[in-house]
Order: C-alpha cells, then structure tokens, then sequence
C-alpha cells in the first residue's frame, strides 16, 4: 500500500471515530433529558404538603434542561423541574414542583412554546387592532 492510502486509510479511521464519539454523546444526551420528563398524569399526583422524598422517589430526580424564562420561586422554597413526556417539542411543557422545609408547597404547569407563541401572536393582534 502506498503512503497516500496508508494515510487516506488513517484519516477515514479517524473520521469513522469522531461520527461512533458524536453519536454516542448525542445518545447519552438525549438519554439524560428524557430520564427526567414525567407525564402530565404523574404531575397532577403531586400534592401540597407531600414529603420531597416521595415525590422524587415516584418521578426520579429532577434535572435535564430548565426553562430559560421560568418564574421566580416563591419566597424561600426550592423547585424542581421535569419536561413533559409523550408530547411533541412545541407542546411540551415544563412542570414546576416547589418545597419549603422538604414539603411541597407549590406546582405549576409552566406553557408550552406552542402556547407561549399563541399568546404572543394575541398580543400582537391586540396592539393592531384600531
């Protein structure tokens, strides 16, 4: 073999490396986001005064991506957020669990984008209407 193959050989192995590494991160990505979405049946079961470790026994752990514009927690609790299961992208929402003293004290169903976009294009129809 010639050293230009031995060389195009080396760089085709490379590049069949770097895809198997890229598709392996991209899994293992994918995988850690949806180990934290729960369905909108398993939300509604979290009730108020309901112990953290429970909830969190039920649903797993929180984590995974937090929404970008979430609302601000009330006065001295912490929230846990879980993504939406079995919905598409644009529909999915973010569920919002918030505790104080390791008890739940709030829940929230944060909107969608879909919904969020609904709501923009209403304000934008508001403002233009005489």
């Amino acid at each position: 073999m010639s050293l230009a193959g031995k060389i195009l050989l080396g760089i085709l192995g490379l590049a069949v490396l770097a895809g198997v590494g890229l598709w392996l991160s991209i899994r293992h990505v994918a995988s850690d986001i949806t180990s934290h979405m729960i369905t909108t049946v398993q939300f509604k079961g979290v009730h108020v005064g309901e112990n953290r470790d429970a909830v969190r026994d039920r649903l797993g752990e929180p984590g995974g991506l937090q929404p970008q514009d979430k609302p601000k927690p009330p006065a001295g609790t912490t929230c846990d957020y879980y993504l939406q299961k079995h919905v598409s992208l644009e529909k999915k929402q973010t569920f919002q669990i918030c505790y104080r003293d390791g008890k739940v004290t709030a829940t929230q169903a944060l909107p969608s984008a879909e919904d969020e976009a609904a709501q923009d294009n209403d304000k934008s129809s508001e403002s233009t209407t005489p």
